[in-house]
């Protein structure tokens, strides 16, 4: 994986976080509502593309479990940021899904 094409992951994992987030503020409020979700479905369309790109140069195999970032990302999103409960058990599964990114990637 080149230095461009882990830029780019990273990037699209951002903008899967930040599409939901902007999602879930928009359906919870009246107002202001079509521009969270305008900007939310923005986010999640680039983020598409650009997995499309990375789908080109990479094996799924190995590009699949960076998806594991955005599940981290938006669970710590989520906590901090929209003050929603998590339990002692989401915990475990990000530790789990963190070890396992880990391994995958650097088993490639």
């Amino acid at each position: 994986m080149t230095l461009l094409q882990m830029g780019l992951v990273l990037l699209a994992q951002a903008a899967q976080v930040a599409g939901q987030l902007f999602l879930k503020r928009g359906m919870l409020r009246r107002e202001g509502r079509i521009p969270r979700v305008a900007l939310g479905a923005a986010m999640l369309t680039f983020w598409f593309l650009a997995w499309l790109k990375l789908l080109q140069g990479l094996d799924i195999s190995y590009l699949y479990p960076f998806e594991g970032i955005s599940l981290v990302g938006l669970v710590l999103a989520s906590r901090f940021l929209l003050k929603e409960r998590t339990q002692g058990w989401t915990w475990i599964g990000v530790a789990l899904v963190t070890t396992g990114m880990v391994l995958v990637g650097t088993n490639q």
